[in-house]
């Protein structure tokens, strides 16, 4: 199952549960989850921990987006782009 949620105002994290695996993509280039690919994706994350994921769920969703005053959490992001 494939879940999208608000990186940064630009950037969206699209998580793949079923091969855990974190595709972050410009929101530009790829409107659809489904048109998720590690070829347009500007960063692959494998194989999440428990603590990427707990981060990716505290993201906002894409629909905030379009807010004019959009937070963007420093800690959830530091945590999910993080190399093991």
């Amino acid at each position: 199952m494939l879940k999208q949620k608000a990186l940064t105002r630009n950037l969206i994290a699209t998580l793949c549960t079923t091969s855990n695996t974190l595709f972050v993509h410009n929101n530009k280039t790829v409107k659809k989850a489904a048109f998720v690919y590690t070829l347009n994706a500007q960063k692959v994350v494998r194989n999440l921990n428990a603590q990427q994921q707990a981060a990716f769920n505290n993201l906002p969703a894409t629909y905030m987006q379009n807010a004019k005053q959009f937070v963007i959490n420093k800690l959830a992001q530091s945590t999910l782009l993080k190399s093991k």
